[in-house]
Order: structure tokens, then sequence, then C-alpha cells
């Protein structure tokens, strides 16, 4: 009985050991179902994250690229569109040269965007010949000269003046370097300095075989550590960078690619607000030869052409009168600015500024009657541009046009949100241009008709921003406080009101049509004219309370504004 007993207990201890492993197995299973589960979800969230991001990269780079685009196509359309009616302004030899080289950089943007989509489908090739590499590479960098010159930045070239023979494909490498000298200009301040390095080391894998390293160096911005990375991918535009110089994306994908269909390697390193250095690595013996289609006896002819990557300098004349209404444009495009200023002129006082801090250092210092403005710009973009003026007493009146190549519907609100009178896009018809400035100019007149008869009664009646209006009612509420004050004059209300006395003298004049001596006498009068009626004094004493000093000349001025003397009053 004892053995049965033993065997009817172990039977069962082996049963329950049985049951619990089942348990355990199936529990297992079930984790290790729900971890597959929780890992696909993550996969799944982590691609749907991914396609996310190369949606909005690509969605980036299609708004640069229209960007791009739109610009020289202002610069071809417009002069054309002008010569076909028959209404065109300006030198034609010139603007013939302006369309050239702004066709010629949408070709260089449709041939960058064709040679990536070559190198995608493996149908791009090497066309190698054999040359003078240190002769090439110094012809690239010196063609920058004049730009270095022009943008005040020290360019410095340390490459040995010995003649070093190899295989390279020119126009290739002609590419990668004005893409990577290109860049280093572009985001390096002026006094700063873009440096060109080169020297040939052994190849420690291969005997006999040389490596060729060009180091592109400057002193710009930098770029953040936690987008290294990315900075090859196609599309991918760094975010240490002000909209308007923020490039297709294509430019140093392309340049990767090129230089490893040359069996070379190109790496980044960059610090934040301190610089950025881009090595280059080629093999320049055989080992070249491995990716190529090489022709021997071949040598490549060295070009030693000025090559313009930024925009020029464009000097524009004209004779101008101070009558006219003053424009103040703010473009950084030169090409843009000598054609919207030939289109103007003749009507308008054109003012230029080439990008968004110099435009409202202008608007402030000069309080023009218009602004247009481009809305990527170096240093302040447009929009910050207008939200800036809009928000300052002194510029707040002055109507703003954005002139740019942003499509997009809600750049457009954005900008108009920010207080921009109206919004025009590139390419623009330069008579449409016309008729927009001289329905803000015309607008502003009626505007200054209805101050004229309003403001010195009842300046928060007439429809004007909140910024105007509070300006306006500490007008004229520090006159009312000096009223019996015969000093005070234009320029203790200036300091009052914390402009210059020019900078007052050109807003009052462009919102109300009336100069800052004409509104402190006017309000005298007017005060003059209540405090008779109430018989609050005689004739001489009642102008010694609104601060007349003479009786003789206040009773001309009343007479001249009302009609009738002070002493017929009452």
């Amino acid at each position: 009985q004892s053995r049965q007993k033993y065997r009817i207990l172990l039977g069962g201890i082996i049963v329950v050991l049985l049951l619990i492993s089942v348990f355990l197995f199936l529990r297992y299973r079930l984790q290790l179902r729900r971890q597959q589960a929780e890992l696909n979800l993550q996969l799944e969230k982590a691609q749907a994250e991914k396609l996310r991001d190369m949606d909005r990269i690509k969605s980036n780079f299609f708004t640069n690229i229209s960007h791009e685009f739109r610009t020289p196509l202002t610069l071809i359309l417009g002069p054309l569109r002008q010569m076909r009616e028959g209404s065109f302004k300006g030198n034609t030899t010139k603007y013939m040269d302006i369309m050239i080289r702004n066709g010629e950089r949408l070709m260089n943007l449709v041939n960058q965007l064709l040679d990536l989509s070559k190198l995608e489908g493996g149908k791009m090739s090497l066309n190698l010949e054999q040359g003078d590499l240190v002769k090439t590479l110094k012809a690239m960098v010196y063609a920058f000269e004049s730009l270095a010159e022009r943008q005040e930045i020290n360019l410095e070239v340390n490459i040995p003046d010995a003649r070093i023979t190899a295989w390279f494909d020119k126009d290739k490498l002609e590419k990668v370097m004005i893409n990577l000298l290109s860049n280093a200009f572009k985001y390096t301040p002026e006094r700063g300095t873009v440096c060109l390095e080169f020297e040939l080391r052994d190849n420690g894998q291969k005997e006999g075989e040389n490596i060729a390293v060009i180091r592109v160096k400057d002193t710009g911005m930098g770029i953040p550590q936690d987008q290294l990375p990315m900075i090859f991918e196609r599309f991918f535009q760094t975010t240490n960078v002000s909209e308007m110089q923020a490039g297709s994306g294509i430019g140093l994908a392309l340049s990767k690619e090129l230089v490893e269909l040359h069996n070379g390697t190109i790496l980044v390193e960059s610090e934040v607000d301190k610089g950025t250095v881009f090595i280059i690595e080629l093999p320049v013996g055989k080992a070249v030869l491995e990716s190529g289609s090489a022709q021997p006896g071949k040598n490549i002819l060295v070009q030693t052409g000025e090559y313009h990557p930024g925009d020029e300098t464009v000097e524009t004349g004209g004779k101008t009168r101070k009558d006219q209404p003053m424009v103040l444009l703010v473009e950084d495009n030169a090409d843009v600015r000598m054609y919207v200023k030939e289109q103007l002129e003749g009507q308008y006082n054109v003012v230029e500024a080439e990008d968004g801090e110099a435009g409202v250092e202008k608007a402030i210092q000069l309080i023009p009657d218009l602004i247009i403005s481009d809305v990527m710009m170096p240093k302040m973009n447009g929009m910050e541009l207008c939200k800036t003026l809009k928000a300052n007493d002194k510029t707040s009146h002055i109507p703003i046009i954005m002139l740019t190549a942003k499509a997009e519907q809600e750049d457009k609100i954005e900008g108009l949100q920010l207080g921009a009178d109206d919004y025009l896009m590139k390419p623009f018809d330069a008579r449409e241009l016309n008729v927009r400035i001289q329905n803000l100019i015309e607008q502003r007149r009626r505007l200054q008709k209805s101050f004229g008869t309003e403001f010195t009664f009842h300046p928060e009646s007439v429809e004007v921003s909140s910024v105007d209006e509070t300006f306006l009612l500490k007008v004229k509420s520090t006159i009312e406080e000096n009223l019996d004050d015969e000093t005070f004059s234009v320029e203790d209300l200036s300091q009052s009101v914390g402009m210059s006395r020019s900078q007052l003298h050109r807003k009052l004049k462009a919102m109300t049509n009336q100069s800052p001596n004409e509104i402190i006498r006017v309000m005298r009068l007017l005060r003059a004219k209540e405090l008779l009626e109430k018989k609050a004094g005689n004739a001489s004493e009642i102008a010694f309370m609104v601060g007349f000093n003479s009786l003789a000349y206040f009773s001309k001025c009343y007479r001249d504004h009302f009609g009738v003397p002070p002493s017929e009053v009452g």
C-alpha cells in the first residue's frame, strides 16, 4: 500500500510538473508573440516616422528647388515680356547678359538633378584623363578670388607648387570643388576665412599608390553634431541656417556620389560657430582606373575663367526727384534689384538694401513711402522684417509688398498676418507690380485726407493699426500737455515720442499730410477757439494760454485757419 501511495504521489507530482511546464511554455510563447508584436509595432512606427521624415525632407527640397527656379525665371521672363510688348526699359545688352547668366543657372540646377538620377540608376561613369591635379585645383580656387574680395572673406590656398600628375575626371572634380567652395563662401561671414589645402600621401594598403587629400575649410557657422551623419543624404538641409541660406539639398549628396565614383571618400568635421572642414581623399594612381573608362594620352586643358557662384553687385544709376514717393527695395539678388529699380525709376525714388537687417535700418532711418521686400534673404528674412517694422512706432504705417518665390498659400497667409499689405509671386509682371504700388500709395493718400480732417480731433476714430493709433494718441496727448508752453517745439515732441526730428516729420507727413509744426499750430488754434467760445479771456490772454507769444502772429494764424479774426469770436 505504501508503494502504491508513493506511486500515486509520484505520478501526481509528474502530472503537476507537466502541467506547470505546459503553462510556462504557453506563457513563454505568449510573451514571445507579444514581444514580436511590440517589435513589429515599433518597426512599423519607425518606418512610418521615416516615411514622414522623407516626405518632409522631399517637401522642403521641392520648395527650395522651386525658389531656385523662380528667381532666375523672373529675370528671364520679365525683360522678355517687356521686349515683346515694346515697353522695355534699360540696356538691352546688359539684360541679355543677365538672362544668359540666369539661364545657365537654371541649366546647372537641371544638370545636378539629372546627375543624381544617373548616379541612382548606375548609368554614370568616369571619363578619366591624365593631368596636373595641382594646376587644376589652383585654377578652380582662384576663380573665387573676386567673390572673396566682394564678400570681404580671406581666401587662403595651401597647395604645393610641384607638378602632380594624376588620373581624374576634371568635370566631375570641378562640380565637387565648386559645390564645396560655394558652400564655404555662402556660410562664412565677413572677415572670415575660407581655405583650400592639398597634400599627397602614401596609400598604406597598396604599395606605390598615392592618395590626394583635399581639405576645404571655413570659419563659418558650423553644423550641429547631431546633423553631421545626415549631411550627405539626399535632400537633407541643416537647421543651423536661415531660410535664404538653405540650399536645394542635392549639392553635398551629389558631391559624395561623385567622390565615391572616383573610389574616394569624403568626410566632414564641424563645430557650431567655429567652422567646418570637408576632407576628400582620392586615389591618383591605378586604383582609380578600376572605376572609370580612362582615356590615356589626353591632357587636361585647365581653364582659368572666373566663376561667379554668387550674385554680382550691380550699380544702377538714374535721376531722382525729391517730390517723388520713396520706395525701399529689399532684395538679396543684385540682378532682381536692378531690374525692379529700372521699372520704378522715373516715378519713384528707389533706395536699395541687400538683406533684411539693412532693410530695417534704412526703413527706420529714411521712413520710405513704401517697402518692397523679398522673403528669403540672409541675416533677416522678409517675414521677420515685416514683423519688426510693423511693431515699430517709426515704421508701422509703411505699406509693405512681399515679393517672393515662395508660392505656398500658408506663406502668403503668414505674411499677411504679420502686416504685409500685398503679396506678389515670382516670376512677376512689372506692370502688375506698378499697379499694386500705385494702389497702395493712393490708399495711403486717402488715409492722409482722413487724418488731415480728423487727427486733431479724434485720432482713434481713423482706421489704422493699433500701433499707429497708439502713436497718434501719444503725439496728441504730448502736444495737449504742452499747449501753454510757448517754448514747446518739434524737437521736444520728437524726444517725447522717441524719434529724430526727420523721422517724426516723415511719419506724420506720410500719415496726415501735415508736418509736426502744422499739427502743433493747428492744435493750439483749436484750443484757442474753444477758450474764446467759452469766453475764458480776451484774445491776448488766450493767445498766451495756448503758447503764442505774439498777439499779431496769433491773430494772423487764427484768421488764416478759421476765416475770421479771434476778436470776432464769441
